[in-house]
């Protein structure tokens, strides 16, 4: 597909937090694009950054806490780090919209889930209350919750954790974005409604036409729903490929040993693989390859500088990848 298909890309992104023992780089040099109908997922251990570059995409991490955000964010063309907040309360829910891990926190508990479908409507769409609602409920029944009309005036605690997510993604679909950013949207379900949900999004992103951004640790999920996948250590994207080219032959070490504890690639002596070693401090990183320290084909060239990002269509950063690709 050519470049002018691309509804996002994000161009070099960094965020740092400022502490009192220096600047903390949470995402560094990320960078992917995502084309319209095509599912991205970003995958990688809790705290490499995945939620933080999501959550900066929309501008959310500057109302939360003070951070520096700097690349470009590229939204059909325009670069939304250049927007105002003023002007990405335009874009939020309408243009890209975002599911959030955890939809008893991401629902006001004190009004009702049609409400809150509603809201989004009249603010973006400019409709009625009462055509904001027909509408509401029309999207309650798209997402399979029964009884739509009914539910429209329940509150999230009268609803299933399923059913919850259900309205968050009720809400992400209302005014119809060209992308969803998902993240970790099936975390806390069990694997029925797991697998519902992840069917609906999928139907939905068909229908729609929209890009999904998804971010996860699951890499059954990935296998299930993904065309292409990132993989993030420590703030970086490590390796970027088409699913079943990255199952098949994981070009970087991290990659693998995800892999291999997901049981994708059995151990021989039938114990489940891990990953020695830790994730290195944010305070403290490596000179070099942020991995090196975990890894077994490391050199005294990788504790030097961190690898550059190669490749194109297959991309990686490592200094010894796996043959297969090097």
């Amino acid at each position: 597909m050519s470049e002018a298909r691309d509804v996002l890309s994000i161009e070099d992104m960094n965020v740092e937090f400022p502490t009192t023992s220096g600047g903390v780089k949470a995402v560094t040099g990320l960078s992917f694009s995502l084309r319209a109908g095509e599912t991205l997922a970003i995958v990688g251990e809790s705290g490499c950054g995945k939620s933080t570059a999501a959550m900066s995409i929309l501008s959310l991490l500057a109302m939360k806490s003070p951070c520096r955000v700097s690349g470009r964010v590229l939204f059909e063309g325009h670069d939304l780090m250049k927007l105002s907040q003023r002007q990405m309360r335009a874009v939020r829910g309408n243009g890209i919209s975002m599911i959030f891990q955890d939809p008893m926190m991401a629902l006001n508990p004190v009004f009702t889930i049609g409400w809150q479908i509603a809201e989004a409507l009249k603010l973006h769409l400019r409709l009625s209350p009462a055509a904001a609602r027909r509408r509401a409920v029309e999207l309650l029944d798209l997402v399979g919750i029964p009884s739509p009309s009914e539910r429209y005036d329940q509150y999230p605690h009268n609803l299933s954790g399923g059913m919850r997510q259900r309205v968050m993604i009720a809400m992400a679909l209302a005014c119809e974005p060209k992308v969803l950013i998902a993240d970790e949207p099936t975390t806390a379900l069990d694997v029925t409604i797991q697998a519902q949900v992840l069917a609906l999004i999928n139907r939905l992103k068909a229908e729609m036409g929209m890009a999904v951004l998804l971010i996860t640790h699951d890499l059954g999920v990935v296998w299930e729903v993904a065309d292409r996948v990132a993989v993030m250590y420590a703030g970086r994207k490590v390796e970027e490929a088409a699913v079943d080219d990255l199952f098949a032959a994981p070009a970087h070490p991290y990659t693998q040993g995800l892999l291999k504890a997901a049981s994708w690639q059995n151990d021989s002596s039938g114990r489940l693989p891990e990953i020695g070693g830790a994730v290195p401090s944010p305070l403290s990183m490596p000179p070099g390859c942020s991995f090196a320290p975990r890894c077994s084909r490391a050199t005294p060239q990788c504790a030097l500088a961190a690898p550059p990002l190669v490749g194109n269509a297959r991309q990686f950063a490592c200094y010894h990848p796996e043959p297969a690709v090097a």
